[in-house]
């Protein structure tokens, strides 16, 4: 029985001894493709938060745009009414919007004596004169926020004859 005893304690001690050459590939192989799922998964998981993470900060960023947007005819108004009837008290309004709106990073783009842009520019008028492409006049001014165009000029732009 001792022999029985001893035999057993060196099967023990030899767990491949018992197995095939092939299972031990097979099991290595099959670790290794595990592995590779897993980093894989783990990196799409990680491209997953960012681009989560980058579409929240887009979100943020443009979150006050529509509100923005109906703002900027109130203020093209005030601005007009302040041109004709110049007034301390409506100017500190006015200038209080403006402020509103650079916190916000809006900018107003004035685009008076410029090319034309279709970028950031709305054509609703064209008169022949030189020099050609040249806006003459602007109805409204553009407006920017992010470097993004919010609202496009609109503007009268002169045209050689002929074209």
């Amino acid at each position: 029985m001792k022999k029985s005893n001893n035999t057993k304690t060196v099967q023990e001690n030899e767990p491949n001894k018992g197995k095939k050459p092939d299972q031990d590939k097979k099991s290595e192989l099959n670790s290794d493709e595990w592995k590779d799922k897993y980093l894989r998964a783990l990196a799409d998981y990680r491209n997953l938060e960012r681009r989560v993470s980058e579409k929240a900060a887009e979100v943020k960023k443009f979150a006050n745009k529509d509100f923005i947007l109906k703002l900027l005819p109130i203020i093209d108004d005030l601005e007009t009414a302040a041109k004709l009837l110049p007034d301390k008290g409506l100017e500190l309004i006015l200038n209080k919007f403006i402020n509103l709106l650079q916190e916000e990073n809006v900018e107003k783009v004035d685009c008076l004596d410029r090319k034309f842009d279709p970028t950031f520019m709305e054509c609703v008028s064209v008169t022949p004169g030189k020099p050609d492409n040249q806006v003459i006049g602007q109805i409204r001014p553009a407006y920017m926020m992010n470097n993004q165009v919010l609202r496009p000029a609109q503007v009268i732009v002169n045209r050689k004859a002929g074209h």
